[in-house]
Parts: C-alpha cells; structure tokens; sequence
C-alpha cells in the first residue's frame, strides 16, 4: 500500500496546516484494457487552487468525474470532506466539464432557475451580477453562443455556488485571448475561500497564476504534489518549463 501523498516538503514537513477536503486512497481504475488511473494517493487541503497537470491520457479527467461521482466503479477508497462518493459529496461539488452540458434550447433565465432548484448553496443573485461582467442576455440560448460565451456562461453558474470542491475541466478553452485573464479573475474574486478548487488544463502559461499548487499525473500515476512555487524555483522559469523538464526526466 503506497503512503499518502500529502502537501509535504522534501524535508518531510507540512507545506499547509489545513484540514484535507479530499482524500484518496490506493486508487486504480481501467477501461476495458486501458488503465486510466495506478495507485494515486492523495490528500488535498481546503483553502487551495491548484493545478491538475500532466499529458494527453495521463488520467486527468478520470480523476475529476471520480470526484465529481461520474464514475463510481474504480478500486480504493475516495472521500470528501469524510464522505464516500454519493449523495453527500455531490451536494458539495461543483463541477465544469470539458464539453458542454447545458440544455441548448434553455433561456440563461431558465438555467439559472434550474440550478437554483438543484444546488442549495446557488446564489441566483450573484450569478445574474456575474453574467452583466460578460454581457451574456438573460433571454440567449446557448445554441446561439459561441464556444468562448458557452465557457463563460459555465464559470459564471460554477463560481455562483459556495462548494466545498470546485472541479474545472478546460475552463477557458474556448475562450479569445482577450478575455481569458478576464476569466480568470473572475474566478479568483470568487473563490471560495473555505473550498478547494482543482483545475485541469493544457493552457498551464495562460492560467499558473492562479495555481498555489499543482498535482501532476502521468500514465496514471502521480509524479509530483508540489507548491508552484517550489516547482519553478527547481527547475527555473515558468511552471510550463517546469512541467517540460520533469516529463523529460
């Protein structure tokens, strides 16, 4: 059985004192002959935003939906805030796919209502003042949005709830370059500073700004858990040169 990986230094000693939201244990899960995911272990503290990182098929996206109770046949064991996957931990997490999930036909009035139904801790209020910082119409469908507005749209209904665990797959890929910063501010001014945010991307030099810390998965496994911070100071420059010198190793 593997250790778990907490928000250690390399001298052993705790990089936070927070109480973990998530744990993870021993973790494995296939997909007919592929194995998505190998024996992660981990804990993650609540108060952080951190980067899930790692190539194309390393697991990313698995660890999320397994989080996010998409998946629920996998080996090991997965809690939130002491909570195995169901019910409980579904009502505390608040998820953005890579692809878009909204009902295409749906008024934003509409969706808005629906999630104020679904989510107890909504806040309709602030949604609909978030929605004004992009200029989206109560009265648009999202059939008739771009990709960028779709995403926007998305992180606006996300960053309106108070969870404890907040899952970002690709937040802004689809947004211009022009407004990608302003994304990410919203997110950051919106943060929930009693929960934990995890966000996957490819777009690491776009968003590391945000990140304290990040997890990085390759073939399933994971490679390292470490503040960005002591990433860069490693390996110099950016987290994206970071992340490249340690695949390469």
């Amino acid at each position: 059985m593997g250790d778990v990986i907490n928000m250690e230094n390399r001298n052993g000693l705790k990089l936070v004192e927070n109480p973990p939201v998530v744990v993870i244990k021993n973790v494995s899960k296939s997909f007919e002959t592929v194995r998505a995911l190998e024996n992660v272990n981990l804990e993650i503290p609540e108060g952080r935003i951190i980067g899930l990182l790692g190539p194309n098929g390393s697991g990313k996206t698995t660890l999320l939906k397994i989080l996010a109770g998409f998946y629920t046949q996998y080996d090991g064991e997965v809690t939130i805030d002491g909570y195995h996957i169901g019910a409980e931990t579904k009502a505390r997490v608040a998820y953005l796919p890579d692809k878009d999930g909204l009902p295409q036909d749906m008024a934003v009035n509409d969706i808005i209502k629906l999630y104020s139904t679904f989510f107890d801790d909504f806040d309709q209020e602030k949604c609909l003042e978030l929605l004004k910082v992009f200029n989206i119409r109560e009265t648009a469908t999202p059939k008739e949005m771009s990709k960028g507005v779709i995403d926007k749209l998305q992180v606006c209904l996300l960053m309106s709830r108070r969870a404890r665990l907040y899952l970002l797959d690709e937040p802004i890929g689809g947004v211009d370059i022009e407004a990608r910063d302003h994304v990410l501010d919203l997110i950051l001014e919106n943060f929930n500073p009693q929960g934990t945010m995890i966000i996957v991307t490819h777009l690491v030099r776009d968003i590391e700004r945000l990140f304290d810390s990040v997890i990085v998965l390759k073939d399933g496994k994971i490679e390292a858990f470490e503040e960005s911070d002591s990433l860069r100071a490693r390996y110099g420059g950016s987290l994206e040169e970071a992340l490249k010198e340690l695949f390469r190793e």
